[in-house]
């Protein structure tokens, strides 16, 4: 059976509801990380800061680096 991987949709679209445009970020985040494709992760999450343990950290590189235990 083939993996159907959802694409995330940009939060300025008008065309889905926004608690399904979450559910297919979260989704995608899974997948991303059972993949263990950080870059991915860190491109879906480019306009975001990650809170997490320590400093916070912006901007896809640094957030991808951060997720795969590379300093």
């Amino acid at each position: 059976m083939e993996k159907t991987v959802p694409t995330p949709v940009p939060s300025h679209s008008g065309s889905l509801p926004s608690h399904r445009i979450i559910e297919n970020l979260i989704a995608r985040y899974a997948e991303l990380v059972d993949d263990g494709d950080f870059a991915g992760l860190g491109a879906l999450l480019a306009d975001a800061t990650f809170h997490g343990s320590g400093e916070p950290v912006g901007g896809s590189a640094a957030r991808s680096r951060r997720c795969s235990g590379t300093p």
